[in-house]
């Protein structure tokens, strides 16, 4: 049979979609640094004349954990007031533009503004996230790094054929650089729909080599890349119901980052 590539729709129109969302945080290098989050996100979807769709997306955040790591902790905090956020996706969910961005900078600068009280020298990180809040292009691909983002906006296309497919998908290591992390793409047939699995492989490229050894004080000749994806997709509900990362870096048999984030 010769290979089709099909692409699933997405559709959040009744009421608000939650999902459930975590993310965890390891680095292993001289010492050993973690951080968790979970939060609830709600999907609200409104359909445009043109075909288009807006969705706007809320997060609510369980009771933090104790973090270990203080500027994670910072980071942590400037990308949660950046909630409600509304972007506009085209019938398949694939992120095409945002809403109304100078409004919405003007409300997270509001938001912000005590941030210093709670942390020492946060003024300096929200200066550098508010620059680049003010591009919007820059902003958006810098927001899409975070995990569940990226997990949300991965909506690929799958062989109808039942057999393997290329996909890629980049994600970002926390403070050192994006990879590109490019595999193969299965799905089963299941009463509700079907299970996706995505799994790559790969060598770090050179120049996030390079600094993960400048940032960890490492010597490392290379770290491989290792990126596998779960996703469970109802049919007629037209929605993912799930969807799991792990992405994983190793110094020879040693893990030294570790990230794993989930959408229920």
């Amino acid at each position: 049979m010769e290979e089709n590539r099909v692409q699933p729709f997405q559709k959040y129109l009744s009421g608000n979609h939650l999902y459930h969302v975590e993310n965890l945080l390891e680095v292993h290098f001289a010492e050993t640094k973690g951080f968790h989050s979970s939060c609830k996100v709600s999907i609200q979807e409104t359909e445009n004349e043109d075909g288009t769709k807006n969705w706007q997306i809320e997060k609510t955040e369980d009771v933090p954990l104790p973090s270990e790591n203080h500027f994670m902790e910072i980071l942590h905090e400037l990308e949660e007031k950046s909630y409600p956020i509304s972007i506009k996706v085209d019938e398949k969910g694939s992120f095409l533009s945002a809403a109304d961005h100078k409004k919405y900078v003007e409300e997270w600068k509001q938001k912000t503004a005590s941030i210093q009280e709670k942390y020492q020298n946060a003024e300096i990180f929200r200066n550098f996230y508010l620059s680049a809040l003010e591009d919007e292009s820059t902003y958006y691909q810098n927001q899409f790094k975070e995990p569940f983002w990226n997990l949300l906006l991965f909506a690929p296309s799958y062989a109808d054929n039942g057999g393997d497919s290329e996909e890629s998908i980049r994600w970002n290591i926390k403070g050192i650089g994006n990879i590109d992390c490019r595999g193969n793409l299965t799905a089963e047939q299941r009463e509700y729909g079907f299970d996706a699995f995505f799994r790559s492989e790969s060598t770090a490229p050179e120049h996030i080599k390079e600094e993960l050894n400048r940032k960890y004080l490492q010597r490392a000749e290379q770290y491989q890349a290792e990126l596998t994806i779960q996703m469970e997709y109802n049919s007629p509900k037209k929605q993912y119901t799930k969807k799991k990362a792990e992405f994983i870096l190793r110094n020879g048999d040693q893990i030294v980052y570790r990230e794993i984030s989930s959408m229920i």
